[in-house]
């Protein structure tokens, strides 16, 4: 998780002191709503992501479950495809356009 207070000015003062307190009213709201394990959840989501705005946590609870959740890269993907026929470039050139619309090759 990022460090709280954010490191930068312009996202700790994103939000003015007067706008906080109706912020925290919104979240307390969704805490009601949704249940605390949700909002706690939705909370870590927003600060993953950098979205520190109550409207931001609302989304976030309003998609519910559904969200991609980042995860590390693993192991590489390894596929038995078929194999496929080997063709020139040539096969794929274009050629002129006859009178009805059918390529002459």
């Amino acid at each position: 998780m990022p460090p709280w207070p954010p490191s930068s000015p312009t996202t700790a003062s994103a939000i003015s002191r007067q706008d906080l307190a109706a912020e925290l009213e919104i979240l307390l709201a969704l805490g009601a709503a949704h249940g605390t394990d949700a909002l706690i959840a939705a909370l870590h989501r927003a600060v993953a992501f950098r979205r520190f705005r109550a409207a931001d946590v609302r989304s976030i609870l309003a998609a519910g479950t559904g969200t991609p959740q980042p995860r590390p890269a693993g192991d590489a993907l390894i596929l038995d495809l078929p194999v496929a026929p080997m063709r020139s470039l040539d096969a794929y050139k274009i050629g002129p356009v006859g009178a009805d619309d059918e390529v002459i090759s």
